[in-house]
């Protein structure tokens, strides 16, 4: 079903599709691309897919790399609640300046806030990807209209996965090296076409019928984890008097 995250996401897909940022594996990059660019929203808004081009379609949806529970994922929840905590305390600020009598001292006052970050590993980013990735096959199995070529758009909302090789920092993840995930992503190659996979920094379009080369590329001795995530909200408060 498409909303505002969905259009958001693909929006930044087209605006980097050829740039650095975006790297394709593709037999024909050159086709893949131009099917994105084409997409549109499906006019059906609450139904699958959210976006549809000539014989076939895209369907967005995010992961995460921390617990999910019927509310969705640990992480977004916490930013919620983060969102809405520095909402009622710049709110309440605010009430309590209206209060002080005038004239006010000449003073600047600097209130820092940090989120408390919930847990993050890559076997919840495994799980997370697994389970919504089998829950949109359900709904494509579902549908009826022009599939003749599918596209996953995949985005991941967290903290920026690392690539380690012998205890130290490589990269940051690539899709196209995850032999673990490019094995389950093969088993779906007779329903869905490519997979694009971004993380809002980096992305990637693969053609699922090229993840067998992928797999025998990928090299054998890295592994991937969690970095660390940071929201903080920095609140200025002036109290200066008007000295003309």
């Amino acid at each position: 079903m498409r909303g505002e995250q969905e259009s958001r996401c693909l929006a930044w897909v087209k605006e980097h599709l050829y740039g650095p940022d975006t790297r394709f594996f593709c037999r024909d990059w050159r086709k893949a691309a131009a099917m994105i660019e084409c997409a549109t929203p499906n006019l059906e808004a609450s139904k699958f897919p959210d976006f549809v081009f000539e014989d076939g379609f895209i369907e967005h949806f995010q992961i995460t790399a921390s617990k999910e529970n019927k509310k969705g994922s640990c992480h977004k929840q916490t930013q919620a609640e983060f969102h809405r905590e520095m909402d009622y305390v710049q709110e309440k600020l605010r009430q309590e300046l209206e209060q002080i009598p005038l004239p006010m001292k000449n003073t600047i006052s600097v209130l820092p806030y940090e989120m408390d970050t919930p847990e993050y590993s890559y076997e919840m980013f495994q799980s997370s990807f697994r389970k919504n990735w089998e829950h949109h096959i359900r709904s494509l199995e579902k549908y009826t209209g022009a599939k003749n070529i599918g596209i996953f758009l995949v985005e991941y909302v967290g903290p920026l996965f690392k690539t380690m090789r012998g205890g130290k920092f490589a990269h940051f993840y690539q899709l196209q090296e995850d032999v673990s995930m490019l094995r389950f992503l093969d088993a779906y190659k007779e329903q869905v076409s490519y997979v694009v996979f971004t993380d809002g920094q980096y992305c990637e379009v693969i053609d699922l019928q090229q993840i067998p080369m992928l797999i025998k590329q990928a090299p054998k001795d890295i592994s991937f984890e969690a970095g660390r995530y940071s929201q903080e909200y920095l609140m200025i408060v002036t109290d200066i008097v008007d000295v003309n």
